[in-house]
């Protein structure tokens, strides 16, 4: 709700609450709603208390209240400032590091790193969008018995430098797939590479071709964010966290007694009466150990407000027992960290099989949308080509999960994705499209300010009534860390803007009114370019 609004409707319930001698300060819920028989608006405050409702002396509800309020002067409000960017200020802009996407080098970019990659990025817009310090990190896999295999496999085929030219991360993938296939069926195999992995750990091998790795992987991994439109500020390798580096970090949770060593050789911490390993036998760190020596570090890098980790619902234990461990170290480096769960895709796969790498799966979207803008009767022949087809088929990959509740899984469909009517992406786009169409050809001139005169129909009052939600809707989104809440907001916009395109014409119009009409459409594409920005989805002006 727009500053300007605020204020309008603290004045009006100033003026009731005086009459009826009423308190409503601990009232910080609004609701707004058209009245359409009696042509007013309905505001209803509430308390966020959800205990049962007490009754005030007077006969009303200490935890609600009700009033009405004229029609014009909410119209002119909440246009205004829409058209203006009135938008509140953020007094407290906290320092966030957002730790997202996380893929792991010598791979093609896996569909399972697309919700951390996708949610990641949407959190991080949003609180740029409230002017927080927002930290971009991106921890990459390069480290592990992961790449203990990988080495077994380059050695064992005597690959070099020189082969890693031509399709590298292919050559790479193929490799890693072939090895660990056979070292689920020989000891000796997965035990050669613990052993290269716990060398490398020591400094005792030559990392002149994992440094040649990561550099190719890097390369392939810039082109997928260059394409979903999406920038880190830092990249971080768990190899910075090895054995050596962390070294005096594993010492201090020893002399604290937070480790301790099990009968085989292991060093584990208890986390709620369970036993954690967080160094293997041979002293070789993992996940977790290397994990905490991160978390330590950004804590005394960045001193941030908050660090939030986006990564899915399977990985809760490991961050319970992160949390717990560091908070034993230091209490402070742990107050803002949150895990930010999510669910997994189920069933997304492309025509030519069930290897689901995100390139894949962006092409499969890209195709799909050409096949269908050709189909299309209201496709303009300018927009049929390779960045708007690409734009729309990851439009339609990122709305189609960025709709779904967070933590929950869910089913990919095709078909759904992209859809053209009913609530998928390309609707919006469409939408964006046709608003901006509005713009350019009505012959209209969007005016400095609404005159509330001009636009009496009651659709138009429906509209600035979903409008006046918007900051409402951004402010839940970005507490709850939910994409869902804007997405179905823009859902529900866009079925009562579409009635208006039907029922208040621009064009044919006179002069002011349809410039006061114009307004209207302006203010609804401006929320919907912001909301579609924030959620990492680049407006299209012509489909």
């Amino acid at each position: 709700m727009g500053t300007k609004l605020k204020s309008m409707l603290i004045e009006q319930v100033t003026n009731f609450a005086a009459k009826n001698n009423y308190s409503y300060n601990h009232l910080t819920n609004i609701n707004l709603s058209y009245n359409p028989k009696e042509k007013v608006y309905n505001v209803h405050l509430a308390s966020p208390n959800k205990q049962a409702l007490k009754r005030s002396q007077n006969g009303l509800d200490s935890e609600s209240l009700n009033f009405q309020v004229d029609k014009t002067l909410v119209i002119k409000n909440v246009l205004d400032s829409l058209k203006h960017n009135n938008q509140e200020i953020n007094e407290n802009p906290k320092k966030i590091v957002i730790d997202f996407s996380s893929p792991n080098i010598a791979k093609p970019f896996h569909v399972g790193h697309l919700r951390s990659t996708i949610i990641g990025n949407f959190i991080s817009n949003i609180n740029s969008y409230y002017h927080n310090e927002v930290i971009r990190l991106n921890y990459l896999g390069d480290w592990g018995t992961q790449f203990g295999l990988l080495q077994y496999g380059i050695n064992s085929k005597n690959i070099t430098l020189n082969n890693l030219k031509e399709n590298p991360i292919k050559l790479l993938y193929d490799i890693y797939v072939e090895v660990n296939k056979i070292a689920s069926e020989d000891e000796t195999v997965r035990n050669d590479a613990k052993k290269y992995f716990s060398d490398i750990e020591e400094g005792k091998s030559n990392l002149e071709t994992w440094k040649a790795i990561r550099e190719i992987t890097i390369k392939e991994l810039e082109t997928v964010y260059e394409r979903l439109g999406i920038k880190f500020d830092y990249y971080e390798w768990e190899s910075d966290y090895n054995g050596k580096a962390i070294n005096n970090i594993l010492q201090q949770l020893e002399n604290t007694k937070l480790l301790t060593t099990h009968e085989s050789g292991k060093k584990i911490a208890k986390v709620n009466n369970r036993d954690v390993t967080v160094l293997k036998s041979d002293n070789s760190t993992l996940y977790l150990s290397r994990d905490i020596a991160a978390l330590l570090n950004r804590y005394n890098k960045y001193k941030f407000d908050k660090m939030l980790y986006v990564v899915d619902n399977a990985q809760t234990d490991h961050f319970t027992a992160l949390i717990d461990i560091v908070g034993r170290l230091n209490k402070e480096c742990i107050r803002g960290c949150e895990h930010v769960k999510f669910g997994r895709i189920k069933g997304m796969s492309t025509r030519q099989g069930n290897v689901v790498f995100l390139n894949d799966i962006l092409d499969e979207a890209k195709t799909k949308m050409v096949e269908q803008q050709l189909q299309s009767k209201n496709t303009r022949p300018t927009a049929i080509n390779e960045e708007t087809c690409d734009i729309l088929g990851i439009t339609a990959v990122l709305i189609n999960d960025l709709k779904q509740r967070r933590t929950k899984d869910y089913e990919f469909d095709w078909n759904r994705a992209l859809q053209s009517d009913g609530d998928s992406g390309i609707k919006l786009q469409y939408l964006h499209c046709r608003l901006w169409s509005l713009e350019q050809n009505s012959g209209a001139i969007i005016p400095d300010f609404c005159d509330p005169n001009f636009l009496d129909e009651d659709i138009i009052a429906v509209v600035v009534a979903e409008l006046a939600k918007f900051d409402n809707v951004l402010k839940r989104a970005c507490e709850e860390k939910e994409a869902c809440i804007i997405v179905n907001y823009l859902f529900k916009l866009s079925r009562h803007v579409n009635r208006m395109f039907n029922e208040v014409k621009v064009k044919g119009s006179g002069e002011e009114q349809a410039s006061q009409r114009l307004l209207v459409f302006y203010c609804v594409r401006k929320v919907l370019n912001t909301s579609l920005k924030i959620l990492g989805v680049k407006p299209l002006y012509e489909m």
